[in-house]
């Protein structure tokens, strides 16, 4: 156990970001370029990531680990404004050395990766997000370490508006 508690404390950790990035929102594409800060500044502002309705939300999360092919589901709801809350999560990844390919959409799929360094060895990230419209979308990713691959399916919606006075995030004209 000694041996496994350094990869494990570092696999929760990047694991943590992605889970709140993909319950967020999310993005896919091909490998990380070799030289990723030449690309981000050229590239990065030719698409933008889809608006979504701010309110209440529910994802609903499948995550199968390749070592155990047992698939975990888990539902959440929130209040939140999506697309936002992506943004946010993507300039902490970014502060934390991750690197981006930049991002790419095809109809309605957005496409990106990223790589990101831990104590245990990088960490490859690979996302396609399907924007059905301003209520909903799903998301398919990848997560590939040393030491595991972990797929992921959000299918997120927005139920409505957030219950409460001032509990919603400010939504978007």
């Amino acid at each position: 156990m000694p041996l496994r508690s350094p990869q494990l404390t570092s696999m929760i950790a990047v694991g943590a970001c992605l889970l709140v990035l993909i319950t967020s929102t999310a993005v896919r594409a091909a490998d990380p370029p070799a030289a990723p800060a030449a690309a981000a500044g050229s590239e990065t502002s030719a698409v933008e990531l889809p608006r979504f309705q701010a309110g209440l939300w529910e994802y609903r999360r499948t995550q199968v680990r390749g070592d155990t092919g047992k698939p975990q589901v888990t539902t959440i709801k929130k209040c939140a404004d999506p697309a936002a809350e992506m943004r946010e999560k993507m300039a902490d990844l970014r502060n934390k050395k991750c690197q981006f390919t930049p991002l790419r959409r095809n109809q309605d799929h957005y496409l990106s990766s990223w790589l990101c360094p831990t104590p245990s060895g990088p960490v490859r990230f690979r996302d396609v997000l399907i924007a059905s419209d301003l209520t909903r979308y799903q998301d398919v990713s990848e997560t590939h370490s040393a030491q595991h691959v972990i797929q992921q399916k959000i299918e997120a919606r927005r139920m409505g508006d957030c219950p409460g006075l001032g509990s919603a995030p400010p939504r978007q004209p």
